[in-house]
């Protein structure tokens, strides 16, 4: 029996991790699949590919067609709001606060009226999303499509904010008669961004709580669902060769010692008041000498700043290991990064050794902490912003307990979360002292997110594909 080609586009970050990683493809080989990537050019101009099953994601001239288009930017802007919770009332509100200052009063005015009246109407996110595929109509991978005999096509998100590339592709496999399936790629995608441009053939999701938020949120259809889980985190299910002891001492820490692990995100600022907690008040921290890991976020973002330069130099020098496979050198060259990203190294990343071999994670209710509940790893969420002056709202604390996702009690019983430097040091000294500490509550809350986490969910995922196709 023939190989069945499916096609996968990748542009994000957390895409190309989920279905790019080894383990994954394997799964589709052992199911009859050939997959064809279709890599963002960042990606795809990174590496040498095989020619014969990857192929550059036609990113430019989508981007071009949404740059000429004024109505198809308002229609992806109100698809986003469409879906009303918690964290798009904030995006609602981050985007206005961007613009404050360059718009006119009169037509902010009017923008704020008529996207918050919009955004509540029955049906408003079907209507633009059929508005959208009707008026704004691409063909970039046609051709690709029938000359590499793609059979199906499985994508990353439903065509939501954040998933446009996708979306295009998805609809223009569509109109080739083939047919579309997609996997969820992040716990927040369904209440966070905004209403999807198709509805799939099938869509995999990761847990029961995931399925009934997409049939009350987006009204998907429940016969067209299926539970799967993660695929991104079956790594976590898998044995690591290195025991603590030996991937300690091979990255230079001492077992003997407690370690703790840092996890932050794109904004600087929080470095800095890590740096001053960690490194200024180390006596705070733990009465004796333990080990620091700082594992920045692989943005350009951050790592592209000066800042971020003196900061490493800084944490360095106080003896802090710095995890970042993703650097990126004077030049600005990612090649470390997209390796990763791309999962060229076969066994575990780094990560994955640091969330089952740290003893307490610090964090700032980012992903990373449902990872930690995964591998059992306490997790301290630092809910305060000693310094706001000249900060936009959308990047402090404050934002990101709002959000819907972080709100959720199983979340929150799940780890501390310290509204000072006093609740920081308690949380540490608490979990330093006994790891298992909530152990029972982080099994709940991950398996309330992922359902099932038992290595299975890619081989669920080829199944549902076989299955339906």
């Amino acid at each position: 029996m023939s190989e069945i080609k499916i096609g996968i586009p990748l542009h994000g970050k957390m895409a190309a991790r989920a279905f790019h990683q080894p383990s994954f493809r394997q799964r589709l080989t052992e199911g009859g699949f050939k997959p064809m990537y279709f890599l963002s050019p960042v990606y795809y101009r990174s590496f040498e590919f095989d020619p014969e099953q990857y192929f550059e994601l036609q990113v430019e001239q989508y981007d071009a067609q949404y740059k000429k288009h004024f109505l198809l930017q308002q229609l992806r802007m109100l698809r986003r709001f469409v879906v009303v919770t918690e964290t798009t009332d904030l995006r609602l509100r981050e985007m206005i606060e961007s613009k404050l200052f360059d718009a006119t009063l009169l037509g902010m005015a009017v923008q704020m009226s008529y996207v918050s009246t919009l955004r509540r109407i029955p049906g408003m996110g079907r209507l633009l999303a059929w508005l959208e595929r009707q008026l704004y109509i691409t063909h970039e991978h046609d051709k690709d499509f029938k000359k590499q005999d793609i059979r199906c096509v499985l994508t990353p998100g439903m065509g939501n904010y954040g998933y446009w590339n996708e979306n295009n592709f998805a609809l223009e496999a569509r109109r080739m008669g083939l047919p579309v399936y997609c996997a969820i790629s992040n716990y927040d995608n369904i209440v966070n961004m905004g209403y999807r441009g198709f509805t799939p053939d099938c869509m995999a999701v990761w847990s029961r709580q995931m399925a009934d938020e997409a049939i009350r949120l987006h009204k998907f259809p429940a016969k067209r669902l299926e539970i799967t889980g993660p695929v991104q985190y079956d790594r976590f299910m898998q044995p690591l060769p290195l025991s603590r002891e030996e991937f300690l001492r091979s990255i230079n820490l001492d077992p003997a010692k407690k370690t703790i692990l840092f996890a932050g995100g794109v904004n600087i600022n929080h470095y800095f008041d890590i740096y001053r907690v960690f490194v200024d008040q180390r006596e705070k921290v733990w009465h004796e000498p333990f080990n620091f890991v700082v594992r920045p976020y692989p943005h350009i973002k951050l790592l592209g700043s000066p800042a971020w330069q003196v900061l490493e130099d800084l944490f360095r020098k106080a003896g802090a290991y710095i995890s970042n496979p993703g650097s990126i050198d004077a030049n600005g060259d990612r090649t470390a990064e997209l390796s990763v990203d791309l999962a060229f190294d076969e066994g575990p990343d780094e990560l994955n050794y640091l969330l089952r071999c740290s003893d307490v994670m610090v964090n700032y209710f980012s992903t990373i902490g449902l990872e930690a509940a995964i591998c059992d790893l306490p997790t301290i969420h630092v809910a305060f912003d000693p310094y706001t002056f000249g900060l936009r709202f959308s990047v402090t604390t404050s934002f990101l307990q709002r959000q819907t996702h972080n709100r959720r009690p199983l979340r929150l019983a799940a780890a501390r979360v310290a509204k000072d430097e006093k609740d920081l040091f308690k949380a540490l000294d608490d979990y330093l002292n006994n790891r298992t500490l909530d152990r029972d509550a982080r099994r709940v809350y991950a398996e309330s997110e992922c359902g099932e986490l038992d290595g299975g969910a890619g081989a669920r995922l080829v199944n549902m594909i076989k299955s339906r196709l």
